[in-house]
């Protein structure tokens, strides 16, 4: 009641005002009445970016639950290190509720780095990247490598270029590179359009259409297949944070359809289902969080060999090693058109996210995983050895531009027998 009947009057003072902050903060108060919403720190975002993600109501009483989940939106957005926020007084009794955004690292000068891709191995790369093109939240990157895999190539998106939430893509690529278990060097021409729209917060589609050209080649023969896919995305989305869920589901559904032209015509249709579900186990600031992921691939139609897929790396079950031609004829459980997987995580924050002195975010998470998958070939689907385990753990460290790189240590599991050990770099969550 205390701080009740201060409420009803003007805060005047820095010292008075930051005592009652946390007050306002930790719950609904009947006195305090938004009026206004302002915003602060963002150097380059236009301001529009920023206000269409905030809804909390004017004029109505502060609501803590509609401003974190007006933070979440905007740290989803990728473009910030940190978000806060305050309310302000002003002469008529109302408040002021302000945001204050950290900006990240949004672009880098052309520069050349070593770059290193599990599938494709070291390359020298060179970018020139703008994750918030002219500060509208678009993405704009021209880029080229030379090594284990040789390219260039131009992408743009923006994931609302008409009005809510309908978004733009566009990739115009060239790569070359070896084949992972074939004697055959790959090269790979396409250009992708794609639309997307998000039906509220929650259910998002997008839809894509590429033409591709992809030549397999070796001394002996080259094998062309000329073709265009129709891609279509279906999700269900409520987690909070993306880059480090604590709480929520994602559900995601992707049908394409793939049909060959010119010298081989053949049809293909993949269907591929993701379901994840987080679970936050406590209520302190470092979250531990238990993660379950459940993914199945299903294709109908024409498969050629060249087009096969296999298990066992930072994306699949990890604590195998990446396959080669070797495993391909030793371990032929790897490798097939159509697989299941399952992944379990345990994930604690051990150093929540922060902003460093230098401007941009750091933390550390540590993660147990346990992976386990199989390819459903069927002259391996009623073999036990056909199922592959993984076990291990790693880290997690925010990163500017990419929110996360991944480090991942895992030891393989086959027929009860332990089989490998493999480390694992990734980009992004497993899931």
């Amino acid at each position: 009641m205390l701080f009740s009947k201060i409420l009803k009057k003007r805060p005047y003072g820095l010292f008075l005002f930051l005592i009652i902050l946390p007050v306002i903060k930790s719950e609904t108060s009947n006195n305090v009445i938004i009026s206004k919403i302002a915003i602060e720190g963002n150097n380059k975002t236009k301001d529009f970016i920023i206000y269409r993600e905030i809804r909390h109501p004017l004029n109505e009483l502060i609501d803590t639950v509609k401003i974190n989940e007006d933070k979440n939106r905007l740290e989803n957005l990728g473009l910030f290190s940190g978000v806060n926020w305050s309310v302000v007084p002003l002469e008529d009794g109302t408040y002021t509720l302000k945001y204050k955004i950290i900006e990240s690292i949004q672009k880098t000068p052309p520069a050349v780095f070593p770059s290193y891709n599990e599938t494709k191995g070291w390359s020298l790369y060179a970018l020139w990247f703008f994750k918030n093109f002219r500060g509208r939240n678009q993405l704009l990157s021209i880029s080229g490598s030379f090594g284990g895999e040789n390219t260039y190539g131009i992408s743009f998106n923006d994931p609302w270029i008409f009005k809510d939430h309908i978004s733009f893509s566009m990739n115009l690529s060239r790569n070359l590179y070896r084949h992972r278990f074939f004697d055959r060097d790959i090269d790979l021409n396409s250009i992708k359009i794609g639309f997307g729209q998000w039906f509220g917060d929650q259910i998002k589609t997008d839809v894509s259409i590429a033409f591709e050209s992809k030549l397999f080649s070796n001394k002996k023969e080259d094998i062309l297949f000329k073709y265009f896919y129709l891609q279509t995305n279906i999700k269900y989305d409520t987690r909070d944070i993306y880059w480090n869920p604590g709480k929520g589901i994602l559900f995601a559904n992707l049908i394409q359809y793939m049909e060959g032209y010119d010298i081989d015509t053949f049809r293909t249709l993949v269907w591929g289902q993701s379901y994840s579900y987080y679970i936050n186990l406590n209520k302190t600031k470092k979250k531990a969080v238990f993660a379950l992921n459940g993914l199945l691939k299903k294709k109908f139609g024409y498969k050629n060999l060249l087009f096969q897929d296999y298990i066992g790396s930072s994306n699949t079950v990890r604590g195998w090693s990446l396959p080669d031609s070797i495993n391909y004829k030793q371990e032929p459980f790897r490798f097939g058109h159509e697989y299941l997987q399952t992944s379990i995580e345990y994930r604690y924050e051990i150093i929540p996210k922060y902003i460093t002195k230098y401007g941009i975010e750091s933390g550390l998470v540590i993660v147990l995983f346990s992976d386990v998958g199989l390819i459903l070939n069927d002259r391996h689907l009623n073999k036990s050895d056909s199922i592959i385990y993984g076990f291990g753990s790693g880290v997690r460290i925010p990163f500017p531009l990419v929110e996360v790189i991944r480090f991942d240590f895992g030891i393989g599991l086959i027929d009860k027998d332990w089989y490998s050990s493999s480390f694992h770099f990734g980009i992004g969550q497993k899931f």
